[in-house]
């Protein structure tokens, strides 16, 4: 089953025409986890509505959750009429869309999936954040200063609360993962792998494993379909074909999973977010009369724009009114953070020391393109980015079936 016209329904939720709301309240990629956590009968957070698990079989020792980076609905559509997984999805259980959250990076949704908390909440909101102690703009993923020096901030500490694999970990929940990054806990245990094929072989590994135990949960990450979009657009073949390349590679790798590991199995299907393609449409704020003057600036003289080209966080310094009459311009929606706080943006919840420090005194999201500044001209030689409310970023699938029954 693919629930199509509820993707049309929450594309058509908008804040302001172009930009879709965040689904917070029932279908919204921050429930994942409390969805996947309550089949094992632990409550790590909000669920999705029970609806998303219609039509399949939920009585399961083993959840996993595999998640792939840029992977939108439209995307994953697309590849259920080509792709044995996906399509064996659609038939033998369902996919349902759901919104990302905002921002829709990877850094701040990712973050999302391993604590059950809303940005607003956890606080990491974008690629580029602030330590403010050693008083530095870093690159959260990896956690990298961008002027090569060192960072007081541990990993453990880009974001606030504890993370899913703790509480199911104290629960006597089995806890793995399966991805490029260490896990920012010793919860889970973590597996290591960089390659497709390295990857499939490596979950198909973990499941059979995790069906010795009483209860496992298994989160596993890849990131090649957003590494390709980024570097020729969600419009090139290469992107359909690297989705297609690692949803392939999985249902190879489980059709030898043991029957008994597959039984008690219940297999989910997710992203972060979709993309958009930006040719065209990069512009700087160097070109905005007097923006980069009034930031604030770290110890190298680095100017306080977080965030991502898609989710710019201007941290002000001087003249806010001049700032936001020098945005007015731009066809974006332009929030101060009390503005955002009340419309919702980063969800419901308190927020906490994190967002604190990297919220910015403006928040900018453009309709099309990028926005950012031009000392960094690598972000603007990507093709496909995502991080705004575009419902091409926005829209991303929740699919579920029993692996005994796709594999």
């Amino acid at each position: 089953m693919l629930r199509s016209s509820l993707a049309d329904t929450l594309a058509g939720d908008e804040l302001e025409p172009g930009f879709v709301r965040p689904a917070y309240d029932d279908y919204c990629f921050a429930h994942v986890p409390g969805t996947a956590a309550a089949v094992l009968d632990e409550d790590v957070g909000p669920a999705l509505p029970d609806d998303v698990l219609q039509n399949v079989d939920d009585d399961a020792s083993t959840v996993v959750v595999l998640l792939v980076d840029a992977l939108g609905f439209e995307h994953a559509s697309r590849l259920a009429d080509s792709n044995g997984l996906m399509g064996g999805f659609v038939e033998h259980g369902a996919v349902t869309p759901l919104t990302s959250t905002y921002p829709s990076e990877t850094a701040a949704c990712i973050t999302t999936m391993q604590t059950a908390r809303y940005p607003v909440e956890h606080g990491l909101l974008g690629w580029n954040a602030y330590d403010p102690d050693a008083d530095t703009v870093y690159n959260s993923l990896p956690m990298t200063a961008k002027d090569g020096g060192d960072l007081s901030l541990t990993a453990r500490e880009r974001f606030d609360g504890d993370t899913v694999f703790d509480r199911l970990d104290a629960a006597g929940v089995d806890c793995h993962t399966v991805q490029e990054h260490e896990t920012p806990t010793d919860a889970a245990t973590d597996h290591h792998c960089e390659t497709v094929g390295e990857f499939a072989a490596t979950l198909a590994e973990v499941v059979e494993a995790a069906s010795e135990e009483e209860r496992s949960y298994v989160y596993a990450y890849y990131s090649g379909v957003d590494a390709t979009g980024h570097h020729v657009g969600p419009d090139h073949p290469a992107y359909d074909l690297e989705g297609h390349a690692v949803l392939s590679a999985v249902e190879r790798a489980l059709a030898d999973v043991s029957t008994a590991a597959k039984d008690e199995t219940l297999l989910t299907l997710t992203a972060d977010h979709g993309q958009v393609d930006t040719t065209g449409e990069k512009r700087t704020l160097d070109a905005l009369d007097g923006v980069l003057g009034e930031l604030r600036r770290d110890r190298s003289g680095t100017p306080l724009v977080l965030g991502g080209p898609r989710n710019v966080h201007l941290h002000v310094d001087g003249d806010r009114s001049r700032v936001r009459a020098a945005l007015d311009g731009e066809d974006a929606l332009v929030f101060t953070k009390a503005e955002a706080l009340d419309s919702g943006l980063w969800g419901p919840g308190e927020p906490g020391p994190v967002f604190e420090r990297n919220c910015g005194d403006l928040v900018v999201v453009p309709r099309e393109g990028m926005l950012w500044y031009a000392a960094e001209e690598h972000q603007l030689d990507l093709v496909g980015m995502h991080g705004g409310l575009d419902a091409r970023e926005m829209l991303v699938p929740f699919a579920a079936a029993g692996l005994a029954d796709i594999c």
